[in-house]
């Protein structure tokens, strides 16, 4: 963030600026703001912006929930601006350093930790104990639902703000060549040491490798999780993982790679194209590789399951953060999104991103049901689904994604053989460490 700021000019200033103007001028191309709104307000409104870069589905659901919002009150007008894929993280910060562009995006909670340690982002505490005073729990109801291994998410910030909230929920599923496991005789695995026995048999009876990981950090992280080693001490911003049990972890990796039974890089592009061209056995990913797996003819069948979860099972939760503009607009953020994350619409976003909502207080909407009961067949959803149950995630504070970053680094050092486990281990701790501590 530091080095995004050094790099501001005027320039840039004047771009962003002369951008939001032209984007104003252009309601109708760039922006969802209701007519039916703008004719009832009476007083001055007050504006919030959205910048996004969604499309088909997820971009006409947010215009919308604006749409809907915008003609049930007089107070605000949201506007939904759609901004261009390519440096849109740069071009964001560079506007709310400056004292315009969006009050609200959609990312991961460890994007919303960046504008938060530099005073950027809106902690909404203050307006969740505004409303129980009035006697409003919609904000708390809704945070209240969210499974509690989930509530890391939302409220594991250092400082313990909310400055960001769970949109939808997506996590890995295992997709793996069915015709080969049942000519096996197979199953997918439910544990790691089922893992390795299934994926030694396929590369001993068809040379090929068993497994792919296709999310290799988020799996180091469901191992630690799984034998317990814990994950970030936060108030003495520091690692709890690296011991013996870990240089045990990156060893078995590495040694299983090396075997031949697990497969460490992409012999094609993507790992849905190993699976379809029976290059690897078996891989897992984002459910959202339902949609791109197509298995060559002869290859064998697509087969999925739910992934390895354990005590434990990664939870991805994109979703609204809360950047500050000034009390007024801030204030008109924080109430859209209640508005967007109550039962029924919270049901609508989850649908248009063909994802499942984690708040709780949606599983009876009769919406939700019928769209869990309908998914297709080809969806990985189902198998998500059997594991949020203990969906978890991990504390969003200072050198998190650094953190993370960092456990796939060193194990790649051990498969290059460049160090031991125990070396790259050691590294590795001082690499968190640091990282957490500003460094």
């Amino acid at each position: 963030m530091k080095k995004i700021l050094s790099i501001l000019s005027v320039l840039s200033l004047s771009i962003i600026l002369l951008a939001s103007c032209s984007k104003k001028q252009s309601a109708s191309n760039t922006s969802s703001t209701s007519n039916a709104a703008e004719t009832k307000v009476t007083k001055n409104p007050v504006t919030v912006e959205i910048w996004h870069t969604y499309n088909g589905k997820q971009a006409a659901a947010l215009n919308d929930a604006a749409d809907r919002y915008n003609a049930s009150q007089s107070d605000y007008i949201i506007k939904v601006i759609n901004q261009d894929y390519s440096g849109f993280a740069d071009t964001v910060y560079t506007a709310v350093a400056n004292g315009v562009g969006p009050s609200i995006i959609f990312n991961y909670g460890t994007t919303a930790v960046d504008y938060a340690n530099e005073g950027l982002a809106i902690d909404i505490r203050k307006y969740i104990e505004e409303d129980k005073k009035k006697g409003d729990t919609k904000m708390q109801d809704i945070i209240d639902s969210l499974p509690e291994a989930m509530k890391t998410d939302v409220l594991g910030f250092e400082d313990g703000g909310i400055y960001y909230l769970p949109g939808c929920t997506t996590g890995p599923v295992y997709f793996y060549n069915k015709t080969i496991f049942d000519e096996l005789g197979l199953v997918p695995p439910t544990n790691w040491d089922e893992l390795l026995a299934v994926s030694k048999t396929i590369y001993e009876k068809k040379g090929i490798p068993g497994f792919h990981s296709d999310g290799l950090v988020d799996n180091l992280q469901e191992m630690i999780m799984h034998n317990g080693l814990g994950y970030i001490d936060v108030p003495n911003k520091k690692v709890t993982f690296c011991g013996d049990k870990m240089v045990e972890i990156y060893q078995w990796y590495a040694d299983n790679c090396k075997a031949g039974y697990f497969s460490f890089n992409v012999i094609n592009k993507y790992a849905s194209e190993d699976l379809a061209n029976a290059n690897i056995a078996s891989f897992s990913g984002s459910c959202v590789n339902d949609q791109y797996i197509k298995m060559v003819e002869g290859k064998g069948q697509l087969g999925m399951a739910p992934w390895i979860a354990g005590d434990f099972y990664t939870a991805w939760n994109r979703g609204p953060i809360f950047l500050h503009r000034n009390d007024d607009v801030d204030r008109g953020a924080y109430e859209f999104i209640k508005f967007f994350l109550s039962a029924e619409n919270a049901v609508k976003w989850a649908m248009a991103n063909s994802a499942l909502c984690p708040y709780g207080i949606a599983a009876d909407v009769p919406e939700y049901k019928e769209y869990l009961a309908n998914l297709p067949a080809s969806s990985a959803l189902p198998y998500v689904q059997a594991n949020l149950n203990v969906a978890g995630s991990f504390p969003n504070v200072t050198g998190s994604a650094a953190v993370r970053r960092a456990l796939e680094e060193n194990l790649n050092y051990v498969v290059d053989g460049k160090m031991t486990a125990k070396e790259a281990v050691a590294i590795l701790e001082k690499n968190c460490n640091d990282a957490l501590n500003g460094k």
